[in-house]
């Protein structure tokens, strides 16, 4: 099983702001008046770009195995996690694809009507539970890891 988490770096500029980029979602910037500030917005910069992805139909990028003890002098490397309903989302349009899985094909698994996979896979009204049944019913175990 793989964990669904993204490296960034954190730079100061110089303002003293901290930039904050992606390795992998090169889409994902932001910045921060400080450590705390540009860490909270890592977070949401990251969901923001892979939002993105889906939209566009693209898979998320592979995550690049790094250390952060090899570090630049001046920069900081931190792990980001993906949000567990956006990583099943992911995971679901993946394996929809994968099966090659309609949404009404997919919504009968359910016993569902086809506007509850759509709105599963837009993220706007459906919940965890529903995405992850979703899952379950082709035959994908999800988990969350700490």
């Amino acid at each position: 099983m793989q964990a669904m988490t993204y490296f960034a770096y954190l730079t100061p500029d110089e303002d003293g702001r901290i930039l904050v980029r992606f390795y992998d979602v090169p889409q994902a910037l932001t910045d921060g008046a400080d450590v705390v500030e540009a860490l909270a917005n890592a977070a949401d910069a990251l969901s923001v770009a892979l939002e993105g992805y889906l939209e566009q139909g693209w898979d998320f990028p592979g995550a690049a195995q790094i250390d952060p003890a090899n570090a630049a002098v001046g920069h900081t490397i931190i792990e980001v996690a993906v949000p567990p309903a956006l990583a099943a989302r992911a995971l679901l349009t993946r394996a929809m694809k994968a099966q090659g899985l309609s949404n009404v094909a997919l919504a009968t698994r359910l016993g569902r009507d086809e506007k509850a996979v759509r709105r599963i896979l837009s993220g706007k009204g459906a919940s965890l539970d529903l995405t992850l049944r979703a899952l379950n019913a082709m035959g994908v175990r999800a988990a969350l890891a700490a």
